[in-house]
């Protein structure tokens, strides 16, 4: 046996400091390389990890191509938690051998604990395509990245692949559980909550899960119960501050969150969620700080142009685009046409279906969509929702700047609707699969009192619940969900009255300037919060939910308020 294998089987029995002698007796110039990597690792087994790290780089220097010292590197710096390091170290490795998929999945870990998820996601994609061992650890952690940040549509097709090669793995298992859930899935999640229970029903995943299903299925105080129990782990107490909150609990969601929250702004997993509760709050300063790892801001999308922070545009050219929903194009355009005021070529992104809300030009400001959209070397971009932090205290009277008005189409509408009865728009629900729901929603039976009215209902949603169906009567309301946004601008400006739960057409009528009654449920949107007061729309009248999952004090309000407006008996 040669001198360097009796030191690594002294190393490998902890027979720690024979191998430190062994390694001073027979280094070599041959052998100095590997010598110093040994007693990185012997120091790094004594728990003397900056010692450790001198040998590593030390055998680094003597040869940058041996791949051992760069590995042992890379996980002192995960340890310490420097992560620019651990990155740098990965980077190195991935460059000596491109083929080992460990390398990539290291390279993406460190991204990812670095926050710089699109980074992240590249690295792990080359990891999975690389058909190696780490191939299924690479497809969880793309999946969690993408449900963690509510892209769980996303997100379930990396945990099916991997499910797929094993579907025995209970990560993955309630990993899918969980997406089917924030789906609100309720066929699936029955399948997969029944299949982690078989799995282990003992599992701090799925008791995590367990919880959720719960919510789901609106067995509310099972899932407390749960959560409670299992208070002491960051997520289930902040899922319990988040149910406490979303019921109404405000005391008990605030004091939980008090106690927790310098624990969780340490936490990248809850970046978000902080910003979030911060915003809602007025912390402005330090919500747009945590509101940057939100998970709408996973994306490659020109990827190649520098985020604009802030530098003076008076001779440059920037991009802005859309990376949220419909409503946000919306809400938040009035500050793509603050920052055309101070530079000098402004394009806004935005989704090809909702391009043709938008004017086309408005000044130096120019709206493309993203199918369409040439990319002329702008000197910065920035997404929309990392805009608002810009301009969110300036004061706008109008909010329709951008917005593209059609004035045939308009007079073409006005001639089509009937006059005889008010013409009310009516918006009781949102996308089955949006955030909040079903909370945000309510159920047709619910507003059966409001359509008895003598009035001319016209539904402006382009989708209808199956709960629905039996109660949604044509003859009551007007189906004019077939119909395309733009086309739905032009019938709002011609009803009388919009009602609508919070959804891009809230927005639109709002910005409009027609008289519109907002749904709430009892907890809304962070949007509704401080951000609100600062600009709200002058033609919006929130009617709040006040009973948690009941609709009826809200429904007898809008059942009044159209008596009162339209003077019926």
């Amino acid at each position: 046996m040669n001198n360097l294998k009796i030191i690594f089987e002294n190393i490998k029995s902890r027979n720690l400091d024979i191998a430190l002698k062994l390694c001073e007796d027979n280094v070599t110039e041959k052998n100095e390389h590997i010598i110093n990597n040994f007693k990185g690792v012997i120091h790094s087994l004594l728990n003397k990890q900056d010692l450790a790290e001198q040998f590593f780089k030390k055998s680094h220097d003597l040869d940058d191509k041996f791949e051992d010292p760069l590995k042992n590197l890379y996980l002192i710096s995960i340890k310490k938690k420097n992560f620019d390091e651990a990155i740098k170290f990965s980077e190195k490795l991935c460059k000596l051998n491109n083929k080992n998929d460990l390398y990539f999945y290291q390279l993406a870990y460190a991204y990812e604990l670095s926050n710089n998820n699109i980074l992240a996601i590249e690295n792990y994609e080359i990891c999975i395509n690389l058909d190696g061992h780490n191939k299924i650890k690479a497809l969880n952690n793309i999946g969690t990245l993408y449900l963690r940040n509510n892209k769980a549509k996303i997100s379930l097709k990396y945990f099916l692949i991997a499910y797929e090669i094993n579907n025995n793995n209970k990560l993955i298992i309630n990993n899918i559980l969980l997406n089917y859930i924030k789906l609100k899935d309720e066929i699936n999640s029955d399948k997969f909550f029944l299949i982690a229970k078989s799995l282990d029903n003992k599992d701090i995943g799925f008791i995590y899960n367990q919880a959720q299903y719960y919510i789901l299925k609106q067995k509310f105080d099972d899932a407390i119960n749960i959560l409670k129990k299992n208070k002491e782990k960051s997520r289930f107490l902040i899922l319990l501050i988040d149910l406490y909150f979303n019921m109404g609990n405000f005391k008990d969601g605030e004091f939980l969150l008090d106690e927790i929250k310098n624990d969780i702004k340490k936490d990248i997993n809850f970046y978000n969620y902080f910003g979030i509760r911060s915003l809602r709050n007025g912390n402005f300063e330090e919500g747009w700080k945590f509101y940057e790892s939100r998970g709408s801001k996973i994306t490659r999308y020109l990827k190649n142009i520098k985020d604009w922070n802030g530098e003076n545009l008076e001779n440059k050219s920037i991009v802005v685009f859309n990376e949220q929903g419909i409503g946000d194009a919306l809400q938040f355009s009035k500050y793509v046409y603050s920052l055309g005021k101070i530079a000098k070529e402004v394009s806004f992104v935005v989704n090809n279906n909702i391009k043709d809300l938008f004017k086309t030009t408005f000044d130096n400001i120019k709206i493309q969509s993203k199918d369409n959209f040439i990319n002329n070397n702008f000197d910065f971009k920035i997404s929309l929702g990392s805009l608002i932090k810009h301009f969110y205290l300036e004061k706008y009277e109008r909010h329709d700047f951008l917005i593209n008005l059609n004035q045939s189409e308009i007079r073409k509408w006005k001639s089509k609707l009937v006059s005889s009865k008010p013409n009310v728009g009516l918006v009781w629900t949102g996308s089955f699969f949006g955030p909040n729901q079903p909370l945000r929603s309510i159920q047709l039976k619910n507003i059966n009192k409001i359509l008895k009215l003598d009035i001319n209902y016209y539904c402006l949603q382009n989708e209808v619940w199956e709960s629905d169906n039996e109660y949604f009567d044509k003859k009551r309301i007007f189906d004019f969900g077939k119909y395309n946004l733009s086309e739905i601008v032009s019938i709002i400006k011609n009803l009388d009255l919009v009602i609508s739960v919070d959804t891009a057409i809230l927005h639109i009528s709002s910005i409009l300037n027609k008289e519109t009654w907002g749904i709430f449920n009892i907890y809304p949107d962070w949007r509704w919060g401080a951000l609100d007061r600062i600009n709200p729309y002058n033609s919006l009248i929130k009617i709040n939910q006040t009973k948690f999952n009941q609709w009826e004090d809200v429904t007898d309000k809008i059942y009044q308020k159209l008596q009162d407006k339209f003077k019926l008996n």
